[in-house]
């Protein structure tokens, strides 16, 4: 019984008769498989696997927050990498008279587009075919449009002049 054992054994251990061959085939495949994607989500150049971790206290977590917000920055593992790695970053500052000037020049703008849209409105009906009655109240009309035009171009004139004598004073 002890001989077949050692037999068998010793078979296994023995190599294959295409074993080179076997080899190669091995080879060649795991360096088709490192060149082709078959699909999925795409293989990176340089891929980072390198992971570190940080601990702030409260103080330093809320000073890393301020950073980030004037950095105009939203996720803090870019943020941090860029600082670390001497990345300057840009302080984006919001004036608050600006963002006043702004809203307020945007409703205009848009009572301006509504004005025009009735303008044009009304000038459509004044092709259209029209009796004397309805000509003169579509005239009165079209005025009248005009008017809220011209109103709110000198309400959007004044705003930029009140910005441009903000802005010169801060300046000086």
């Amino acid at each position: 019984m002890l001989g077949k054992c050692s037999e068998v054994a010793f078979t296994l251990n023995r190599p294959a008769v295409g074993y080179k061959n076997a080899m190669r085939h091995f080879q060649s495949r795991s360096v088709m498989a490192e060149n082709f994607n078959k699909g999925g989500r795409p293989t990176v150049a340089n891929r980072c696997h390198n992971c570190v971790m940080l601990r702030f206290d409260d103080l330093e977590f809320d000073k890393l927050i301020r950073m980030m917000e004037l950095a105009g920055e939203s996720v803090k593992a870019t943020f941090i990498k860029g600082l670390v790695l001497g990345k300057t970053f840009k302080v984006h500052k919001i004036d608050k008279t600006m963002l006043d000037y702004l809203t307020k020049l945007s409703a205009l703008f848009a009572e301006y587009r509504n004005i025009g849209v009735n303008y044009n409105i009304v000038v459509k009906e004044l092709k259209a075919g029209f009796s004397e009655k309805k000509a003169m109240t579509l005239l009165y009309r079209l005025e009248k449009e005009t008017k809220d035009l011209a109103a709110v171009t000198a309400k959007v004139l004044a705003l930029t002049e009140d910005m441009r004598n903000q802005w010169s004073q801060k300046s000086q």
